[in-house]
């Protein structure tokens, strides 16, 4: 074979690729021209091989911007298979890209070449689709991190120190530094800590692991994401000696302790980085983690993220990620495998110390002291010795959620004595040294210290989040309302992921997260955590069958198809009508779709009966005393016609018919069989009402005007709740749309056994996980409806037909028990203010809103 290359400059005469092409993919393959030769070849550079004049494969090169960018169409003919031609195309693609400065490559490949794809480093993502008739799979390529090599210290280590010396010989004009550690890590440069950013990298679903042997065994294809960070170091770095220090812990990655679900840890810990060097004299130069870099034993003896940390401060070399420390006893570093995942930079805000609390100190017998922190905060103390402590002294640590008459802590409602949060602390005998955790947090209001070490602080932690709205009113358990949440939710955001509670679980699970949506958007600073989290689930869903995981990071757990599942439809809708992003719904319309064929496949008789094998299959979840009456078919059914609906509204809005005549079709047929299985032609109700049943058959205009009245009669006479976490917000929606705000507002600040107001005078700073109270005090998943403050008892609504919240229509509930009622929200156009006095005999409305937002009213 007489090989020769050839290169095609954009706007070229391609013809020889595409006689290679109409003969592979058209003729062989059963392309239509049309399908293959698109808009992308005038744009894109070819490649050609011949053997002598003979073309016989062929490639393109696409720029997208950003340093990514795009193999494609690469074929080869028949005839020449099996002689590398196909490895040699996409060798010299990548290649050029790099030439061009390319940071990422991307391919879309059929699926039944995807094992090809990988041996040459590229990671599937996304799910799999259909390009013409041939199913194709995405896949990815990261180049910050060519020719970084995975270190690790040890197998099974809990947590390592690492060091690089650099020697500089000249001025540096910029320093810039790309580091992942599996897990968290903290980062030094000379000594100094370079950032604030806590838990990092972000909590993602790191590698691939064998999910058949947990508790409940999933056999999904899932899609696998590291994070890595960027750090502009030039202010640390100086002439001569430096030293970049790294200290690697457990964090999610490695945590091996807690066995709920039947996992393990993802692997050992490791990590890789590069330093980007410009010197003032335009000279590059790049530094990389190699065998150069020297490892050592941590300190801390274990780090678990529910348990826990052990430390020995006696065991830090001192100075060690300082320049000039000798090193000369540390170990090479073992090499490891880099992840077989999607890597890419972390753009998402990482956990900070928000603020801090001093504890106050409530009982001490001997040395044991036991200390209020006031409010159920998500964080640590920090301990410091007396002076002149010896060293070796200890300092045991434990926190809970609640406290028992005698004094003593009370750890059940975070986990029992099966998993106490717990730090454990030796003295290393200098006055200066503080204690805290390195690699967790913890979550609860009072804490014990057994030892003579004493509390400087409690630093309140969770993603870089902020509180951006205000809620007052006449009504002090309302207030309460909003202010118990706002504290409950962000407790739960770490990581960049909303979790179910701060300490037992910790885990993104998806009903949770969906139902508190619209009330985070509403009042956080959430965009780039619902970014980020959104990624998560779709990175959960099935590739080839559509199936959305419990959890996100997925790390087990139980839950529904629908109210869990149904968040990758709901989340992203959400977003859009919040911060009016189009598109959100674009790149995971394909992902809703891909879950509505789920669902179908899920029903019998047009119903949701089933979910994974061996699984969870459940409806709505945490009614009153943990009783489910409601049907779980008819809570998961209700979600796949909400979720199709809203698939229908996000193809109309994208311009997409294609699946039309099938999104209607599940839904009529899925509303008949409600229709058919549930409602009483004799009442008009649904299952005669039980558990918010009429309401949910109201939110999607089944049954008739009796179904409505039947809900009014009853919520009026029975003047409670008796719903779970969905039917909680679905009723209370359905209400206040409906023109029934003051039943609404009378059910939010009813004073039964099943109520806020219960929480509320147990002396609750939190929203508990159950109306009982039995377990978690720190669940947001009851604080859904905080949107409905804002939404209807303030009445601050997107006017039909917009989104994002520059054109405001203000439209209150009627609520004329409500005397008083003040807030705002901070939305991506401005902040919006409403006040409403219903005093002296007549209701007076003030609203006004930064420039650049249109206000109506109703």
């Amino acid at each position: 074979m007489d090989l020769k290359v050839r290169w095609i400059e954009k706007g070229g005469d391609f013809s020889d690729a595409a006689k290679v092409r109409k003969r592979v993919f058209v003729e062989e393959q059963s392309y239509s021209l049309e399908e293959e030769f698109d808009s992308l070849d005038s744009v894109s550079e070819h490649l050609v091989l011949y053997d002598k004049d003979k073309e016989i494969a062929c490639g393109r090169l696409i720029d997208l911007g950003g340093g990514a960018y795009k193999l494609g169409r690469i074929a080869v003919d028949k005839e020449y298979r099996g002689r590398g031609l196909g490895l040699m195309l996409v060798n010299l693609l990548s290649e050029k890209a790099e030439e061009k400065g390319a940071t990422r490559l991307l391919i879309g490949a059929q699926t039944r070449v995807v094992p090809f794809y990988e041996k040459l480093g590229f990671v599937p993502y996304g799910l799999e689709y259909m390009d013409g008739h041939i199913p194709h799979v995405d896949m990815a390529k990261c180049l910050d991190f060519k020719d970084c090599r995975w270190l690790m210290f040890r197998k099974n280590a809990e947590a390592f120190l690492a060091r690089k010396t650099i020697y500089l010989t000249k001025k540096v004009k910029s320093a810039v530094l790309r580091i992942c550690t599996l897990g968290f890590g903290e980062f030094y440069v000379n000594g100094q800590r370079i950032t604030d950013d806590l838990n990092v990298p972000a909590w993602t679903n790191y590698e691939y692991r064998d999910l058949s042997k947990i508790h409940m065994p999933i056999y999904d294809t899932l899609t696998h994401r590291v994070y890595y960070l960027e750090y502009d170091i030039t202010s640390f770095l100086k002439d001569g000696e430096n030293a970049l220090g790294v200290h690697v812990g457990n964090g999610f990655y490695g945590q091996h302790e807690s066995r709920n679900e039947g996992f393990t840890r993802c692997g050992d810990l490791k990590l890789a980085f590069s330093i980007n060097l410009i010197y003032e004299d335009g000279e590059l130069e790049r530094i990389v983690s190699d065998s150069t870099v020297k490892v050592y034993e941590s300190y801390i003896l274990r780090t678990n993220i529910y348990f826990g940390e052990i430390q020995n401060l006696n065991n830090e070399p001192e100075g060690w990620n300082d320049a000039g420390f000798d090193d000369s006893e540390w170990y090479p570093p073992a090499l490891a495998d880099a992840p077989k995942s999607i890597l890419e930079k972390q753009e998402c805000p990482p956990d900070r110390v928000i603020r801090t609390i001093q504890p106050k100190l409530i009982s001490k017998k001997g040395d044991h002291s036991v200390y209020d922190l006031g409010e159920n905060v998500a964080g640590y103390p920090v301990l410091k010795f007396p002076e002149k402590s010896r060293a070796n002294e200890t300092a045991l640590l434990r926190i809970a959620e609640e406290i028992n008459e005698d004094g003593t802590l009370n750890f059940f409602s975070a986990g029992d004595i099966h998993r106490i949060q717990q730090d454990f602390y030796i003295h290393n005998g200098k006055d200066d040294s503080l204690y805290y955790p390195r690699f967790t947090w913890h979550a609860g209001r009072y804490f014990e210290i057994i030892g003579t070490a004493e509390p400087l602080e409690f630093r309140v932690i969770h993603t870089d989040i902020k509180n951006t709205s205000e809620f007052e009113s006449s009504d002090d358990l309302l207030n309460w309302y909003y202010e118990a949440y706002i504290r409950t939710q962000l407790n739960n955001i770490h990581c960049c992921v909303p979790s179910d509670c701060p300490h037992r679980e910790r885990l993104g699970y998806t009903g949770d997260g969906q139902i508190a949506s619209g009330a985070c958007m509403t009042t956080l600073s959430a965009k780039e955590m619902f970014k980020k989290w959104m990624k998560d689930i779709a990175d959960n869903q099935d590739r080839f069958g559509g199936h959305v995981q419990h959890t996100a990071p997925f790390y087990g757990g139980g839950g529904g198809p629908g109210g869990w599942g149904g968040a990758i439809v709901i989340v992203p809708y959400n977003y859009y009508r919040y911060y009016g992003d189009t598109d959100v719904l674009r790149e995971y319309y394909p992902n809703m779709v891909k879950y509505i064929e789920y669902m179908v496949s899920r029903c019998e008789d047009n119903l949701v009966v089933r979910e994974e094998e061996g699984g969870w299959c459940l409806g709505d979840w945490c009614t009153p005393h943990n009783i489910i009456l409601i049907p779980e078919p008819f809570v998961n059914t209700y979600y796949l016609i909400k979720t199709a609906r809203i698939t229908l509204e996000v193809a109309k809005i994208l311009g997409i018919n294609k699946d039309n005549e099938y999104l209607n079709k599940v839904i009529d047929d899925c509303s008949k069989a409600m229709h058919d299985n549930y409602f009483d032609e004799k009442t008009g109700s649904f299952l005669e009402g039980i558990q918010g049943a009429d309401a949910f058959a109201a939110d999607l205009g089944l049954g008739d005007e009796r179904t409505l009245k039947n809900l009014v009669d009853k919520y009026t006479q029975i003047g409670r709740f008796d719903t779970g976490i969905f039917g909680t917000y679905i009723l209370l929606d359905v209400l206040f749309k409906n023109g029934y705000g003051e039943l609404a507002y009378k059910l939010l600040t009813n004073k039964s056994k099943v109520s806020f107001h219960r929480m509320r005078e147990s002396g609750a700073t939190t929203l508990w996980e159950e109306w009982e109270g039995r377990h978690s005090h720190s669940h947001p998943m009851f604080g859904g409806s905080v949107e409905h403050l804002f939404s209807y008892i303030l009445g601050i609504k997107n006017t039909e037909g917009t989104v994002g919240f520059k054109d405001v229509t203000i439209a209150p509930a009627d609520i004329p028990s409500l005397s008083y009622v003040k807030g705002s929200m901070l939305t991506e156009n401005g902040r919006i203010t409403v006040e409403i006095d219903r005093r002296n005999g007549e209701t007076r409305i003030d609203a006004k809103a930064d420039d650049g937002i249109i206000i109506r009213r109703a």
